[in-house]
C-alpha cells in the first residue's frame, strides 16, 4: 500500500517522503504555472479570434459551405448540375450540426467557431478526468493536458472548422466506456459512440479496432455485442443519411474516400510524411514517444497492454493508411497526440519500483515543462501577441475579405469556399481538391469550367496559391488540375492580394495588330 501511495502522489507527496523534497515541490508549482499560462493564452486567443478567420482555411471553407448548402435544403450537391461542382469527404454529422447552429446564429463563422470551443473544451476535459482516473498527478495530468493544445496541431485543430475533435471526442469516450464499465449496457453504449464517431470523419476507426482487439483478448462475449451493435447502427446511420441526402453521399463521401491515393508511392511515403509531421506539427508528442516506448516495453515485459496503449497501436496504423492519400496531412495527427498523453499520464500514474519511485514521474515533469515552455513560446505567443493588438484595431483575418471589391452579384470564382459564402453566394466549386479527382473521372465536366474560364466569366478569381508556375504539384496533383489552371493562367492577369488571398482579374484583350 506505501508503494501505490508514493506512485500516486510522486509529485504530490507529504513532507518527509523524497517527492516532498523543496526541488519537487518547486517543480510541481512550476509545472502547473506553465500549463496555466499555456491554457489561459489559448483561451484569449479563442476569444480574440471567435469572429474572424484565425486559423481557417479552404478546407473549413469547404465545410461551411456544406452547412450553407444543408440551410439550404440540400445535404451534399450533385458533384456536377452544369454550373456548379460538388465533391467532398466531409461526414454528414459535423455538417448538420455546424447547419443548426448557423440557423440559430444567423451567420457561419461564429456558429462554427464556438461549435469547436466546445469540442475542445469537452475533451480536454475528458482526458483531464481521464487522466486522474489512472492516478496520474494532478501537475503532470493538467501539464499533459496542455501539451495538446501547445502543438501546433492541437491549437489548430481547437480553433479550425475542420471537425477533427468532435470524431476525437467520441472515440476517447468510446474506449473509456469499454475500459472501465462491464455488461452489455455499456458496452452497446461504446459502439453507439464509436459508430457516431464514424459519420463524424470517415476514418475514425481507431477506436472500434482498439475495442475488437481488446476486447478478443479480455472479453469475447462483450465483443460480440460491442461487433453486433456497432453494425447494426453503422449501417442504420448509412441507411438515413442515403435516404436524406438522396443518395448523393455515397458518391461524394464514399465515391471519393479513396481519390487522393497515388499508387504504391503514396503508401511508401506515408511512414516518412508521419515521422515529418510530428516532428514539425506534434512536436509535444514527438518528445513523448520515449515515454511511450517505456510503456510498451513495460506491457510487453508484464505481458499486459492496456487499452490506451492499443488505442494508440491501432490509430498509428489507420493513420499511415490515411497519410497515402495526398490530400491529408497535418490535421490528421490530433488523434495520437492525445493518446501519447493518454499512454504517457498511464505510465506516471502507475505503481514503480521503490527505486525509481519518484524519479519516473520527475523526469516525465521535467520533460513537460520543456514541451510547455516550447510550445508557449514557439506556437501561441507569436499569434497571441497580433491577436490582442487587433482587439484594439481592425482584424487582420476578416471575416468579409472581400468587401468593398465584391458582393453577392459579383461573378466569382474561389479557391476558398468560404470567400463566395462570406458574400451570400453559392461557391462555383465545394472543393477544389475534389474537381481536379471529377474530371478525371468525368473530363467533360471540368471542360465546361474551363471553357468559362476562356470565356472570361468571372469578374473577379481569388485563390490561395500563385498561378505560377502552372506546372507547379499544387495544380497538377492537389487542386483545380492543369486544364483549370492553364485556363486561369491564360484569361487572367495578377490584380493584388486581399487578407492573404490572391486576386485575378480578367486580361485585357490584346489590341488589333499585337501578338495574342
Amino acid at each position: 500500500m506505501g508503494t501505490r501511495l508514493r506512485s500516486d502522489r510522486a509529485l504530490e507527496q507529504e513532507p518527509g517522503t523524497a517527492g516532498g523534497s523543496p526541488r519537487i515541490r518547486w517543480l510541481s508549482a512550476g509545472l502547473v504555472l506553465v500549463s496555466a499560462c499555456v491554457l489561459g493564452a489559448c483561451v484569449l486567443l479563442a476569444a480574440a479570434h471567435v469572429d474572424d478567420r484565425y486559423k481557417l482555411d479552404h478546407v473549413s471553407g469547404a465545410r461551411i459551405a456544406l452547412a450553407q448548402y444543408v440551410n439550404g435544403g440540400t445535404l451534399y450537391p450533385e458533384l456536377d448540375d452544369g454550373r456548379l461542382y460538388g465533391g467532398t469527404r466531409f461526414m454528414p454529422l459535423p455538417v448538420l450540426l455546424h447547419a443548426a447552429a448557423a440557423k440559430l446564429t444567423g451567420e457561419y463563422l461564429v456558429s462554427g467557431k464556438l461549435l469547436g470551443y466546445a469540442a475542445a473544451a469537452a475533451l480536454l476535459g475528458l482526458v483531464y478526468v481521464l487522466l486522474r482516473g489512472m492516478r496520474c498527478p494532478l501537475p503532470i495530468a493538467v501539464a499533459l493536458v496542455a501539451t495538446i493544445v501547445a502543438t501546433r496541431t492541437g491549437l489548430a485543430a481547437a480553433m479550425d472548422l475542420r471537425a477533427d475533435i468532435l470524431p476525437l471526442l467520441l472515440q476517447v469516450l468510446a474506449v473509456a466506456v469499454v475500459a472501465r464499465a462491464r455488461g452489455p449496457t455499456p458496452t452497446i453504449a461504446a459502439a453507439a459512440l464509436a459508430a457516431t464517431a464514424l459519420f463524424c470523419k470517415l476514418n475514425a476507426v481507431w477506436a472500434p479496432l482498439a475495442i475488437v482487439v481488446w476486447l478478443l483478448a479480455t472479453d469475447r462475449r462483450r465483443l460480440g455485442w460491442f461487433a453486433a451493435a456497432y453494425g447494426a447502427l453503422a449501417v442504420a446511420l448509412l441507411v438515413l443519411f442515403v435516404a436524406v441526402s438522396d443518395g448523393r453521399i455515397l458518391e461524394n463521401v464514399f465515391g471519393l474516400s479513396t481519390a487522393g491515393v497515388q499508387g504504391i508511392g503514396s503508401v511508401v511515403r506515408a511512414p516518412y510524411l508521419l515521422v515529418r509531421l510530428l516532428v514539425e506539427q506534434a512536436t509535444g508528442a514527438w518528445v513523448l514517444l520515449p515515454a511511450v516506448a517505456v510503456a510498451g516495453w513495460l506491457a510487453f515485459r508484464e505481458r499486459r497492454p492496456t487499452i490506451w496503449l492499443v488505442s494508440l497501436l491501432c490509430c498509428l496504423g489507420v493513420l499511415l493508411v490515411v497519410l497515402s492519400d495526398v490530400g491529408t496531412g497535418w490535421n490528421q495527427l490530433i488523434d495520437p497526440v492525445v493518446l501519447t498523453v493518454l499512454v504517457v499520464g498511464e505510465l506516471a500514474g502507475r505503481r514503480w519500483p521503490d527505486p525509481v519511485t519518484a524519479a519516473a514521474p520527475a523526469v516525465i515533469a521535467i520533460v513537460l515543462l520543456w514541451v510547455n515552455l516550447g510550445g508557449l513560446a514557439v506556437t501561441i505567443v507569436p499569434d497571441l501577441r497580433p491577436a490582442l493588438a487587433d482587439l484594439r484595431g481592425a482584424p487582420r483575418y476578416s471575416p468579409e475579405p472581400l468587401a468593398g471589391r465584391a458582393t453577392a452579384a459579383t461573378p466569382l470564382l474561389s479557391e476558398d469556399p468560404y470567400v463566395p459564402v462570406s458574400l451570400g453566394q453559392r461557391p462555383v466549386v465545394l472543393d477544389p481538391f475534389m474537381l481536379l479527382r471529377i474530371g478525371r473521372r468525368d473530363p467533360a465536366a471540368t471542360q465546361r469550367l474551363v471553357d468559362r474560364i476562356r470565356a472570361k466569366e468571372f469578374e473577379l478569381v481569388v485563390l490561395v496559391v500563385p498561378l505560377q508556375p502552372v506546372d507547379q504539384q499544387w495544380w497538377s496533383e492537389v487542386h483545380f488540375g492543369r486544364d483549370v489552371a492553364q485556363a486561369l493562367a491564360d484569361s487572367y492577369e495578377p490584380a493584388g492580394t486581399v487578407e492573404g488571398y490572391l486576386l485575378y482579374r480578367p486580361a485585357p484583350m490584346p489590341r488589333s495588330g499585337e501578338a495574342g
